[in-house]
């Protein structure tokens, strides 16, 4: 189930600007083997964000 970005941050303060959206980018290049085409970590628009394990 899709999570939504302002529940990924401890301090909704920090929500402003683009301070989650940063850090998925951050773990896409870890995790991903192709990160500008996310396989497990993926964008669910207007949602948050999806782990989508194989």
């Amino acid at each position: 189930a899709p999570v939504e970005r302002m529940s990924l941050s401890p301090d909704t303060a920090d929500i402003t600007g683009r301070a989650v959206d940063v850090q998925v980018t951050r773990l896409r290049r870890k995790l991903e083997a192709d990160p500008k085409n996310p396989r497990y970590l993926q964008t669910v628009r207007g949602i948050g964000y999806m782990l989508a394990p194989d």
